[in-house]
Order: structure tokens, then C-alpha cells, then sequence
């Protein structure tokens, strides 16, 4: 794992990773200022939410890195690349239903079936 760590697009996703929560922490840093001298609950609740997306940075940071190490799935690389049943019309004479005749006609006229 430290191997793909090193690698220039895990170092550069981390140190974007480490600028927003860079960000984040001066951000609420300012709000936790100005919560303190005003004493305003939508103040302590920006400090609040600025930690929370520092919080979120470090999580999207962790899942993108398991699945990384992960690989990739078995059930994606065995999917199957074409449905497996295709539907079948079934033929309908004139004399059984001509209104069901006519439908399926249409039908077929409309999938390009001629």
C-alpha cells in the first residue's frame, strides 16, 4: 500500500486532500473567531459545519484509498456484456384477433421488423 501511496497521482490527491482540509481549518478557525466575540449560534454553527467537511475530506480520502488497494471487482470483470434472453414475438394470425393482429403489426413496423 505504501508502494501506491508514493505514486504521483496518490501523491497529488493528497495533497489536495491536505489543502482542503488546510482550508477548512482556517475556516473555522475565523468562524470560531467570530463566534466568540459576537456570541451567534449561526456563527458556532458555520465553525460546526467547517469541521464537518474537514471530517468529510479525511473520510472521501480513506474510501477512495481502500478502494484503490481493493482492485478491481470480480463481479464487473465476469458481467456478462449482452442480456443472456431476448424476448420473442410470437405470431398472431388475423383470424384469431384482428385488433391484436394489427397491434403487433405496428409493433413490428415501429422495431423495424419488415
Amino acid at each position: 500500500m505504501l508502494r501506491m501511496l508514493l505514486t504521483l497521482r496518490w501523491l497529488g490527491r493528497t495533497l489536495f486532500a491536505l489543502l482542503l482540509i488546510a482550508v477548512c481549518a482556517v475556516a473555522a478557525n475565523w468562524q470560531l473567531g467570530r463566534a466568540l466575540r459576537r456570541h451567534s449560534i449561526l456563527n458556532w454553527s458555520y465553525t460546526v459545519e467547517w469541521v464537518l467537511f474537514g471530517a468529510f475530506v479525511v473520510l472521501c480520502w480513506v474510501w477512495f484509498l481502500r478502494d484503490e488497494a481493493r482492485g478491481p471487482e470480480v463481479e464487473d470483470v465476469l458481467a456478462p456484456a449482452a442480456p443472456v434472453w431476448q424476448p420473442v414475438a410470437l405470431p398472431v394470425s388475423d383470424d384469431e384477433d384482428p385488433e391484436l393482429a394489427a397491434y403487433n403489426r405496428y409493433l413490428s413496423q415501429l422495431n423495424g421488423d419488415r
